[in-house]
């Protein structure tokens, strides 16, 4: 596991933290992914998912989605639910918090909301900032990688490339985007492109003085 805490341009903090998961952490992941890709009626198109929208009110994604805490009422019941919590079993959380004060939201929330998203060929997330705190990015694809494509953008400047088994962290107030996946034709509708976990952390602990 490799974990950096770097700033753009402007100042703002992200987090990469790269092989987060062993593998068999990976593999139990990825057959959760692999039984949700068989079942075509739980993804939502972005209309329904929800989705950041332009001010003509067009969405701004094209991809398809799963809010994951709706579908399971226990994170005990999915894999990636489960594993998602590593961050914080395994003191990752704590350690970023450590080099930079906007991770702290990471430690001190209640709320995690987690939606889990796919991409096949062309589709992409247009510039957009998200309504939470913080927002984690966990990337996954089957290997060999069959795609091109689907990078993270950050604040129009920073390319943060698409690896398997890489989390990004973000202030959800970040301008990003991802770049259209590119998928050969004999690969598409396979599960063979881009799945993303993301995470909307808020903070809705409310103090007394």
């Amino acid at each position: 596991m490799n974990i950096e805490v770097l700033n753009l341009p402007d100042g703002s903090p992200f987090a990469i933290i790269k092989d987060l998961y062993s593998e068999a952490e990976k593999d139990s992941i990825l057959k959760e992914l692999d039984y949700l890709q068989s079942r075509k009626p739980l993804w939502l198109d972005p209309e329904h998912s929800g989705t950041a929208k332009d001010q003509e009110n067009t969405p701004l994604k094209f991809n398809k989605c799963i809010w994951m805490n709706t579908l399971y009422k226990t994170n005990e019941a999915s894999a990636i639910l489960t594993n998602n919590l590593k961050i914080y079993s395994d003191g990752i959380a704590a350690r970023i918090a450590q080099e930079n004060p906007w991770f702290k939201y990471l430690i001190y929330n209640s709320e995690f909301t987690t939606l889990l998203s796919y991409y096949e060929n062309q589709e992409h997330y247009k510039p957009h900032r998200d309504s939470s705190v913080l927002t984690t990015l966990t990337w996954f694809y089957k290997e060999p990688k069959s795609f091109e494509g689907g990078d993270l953008v950050l604040e129009k400047e920073t390319t943060v490339k698409c690896t398997s088994n890489t989390m990004v962290i973000i202030p959800s107030t970040t301008l990003h985007e991802v770049t259209p996946i590119l998928l050969p034709e004999e690969s598409r509708s396979q599960g063979l492109g881009r799945y993303t976990i993301t995470t909307f952390v808020t903070n809705t602990r409310v103090t007394e003085s």
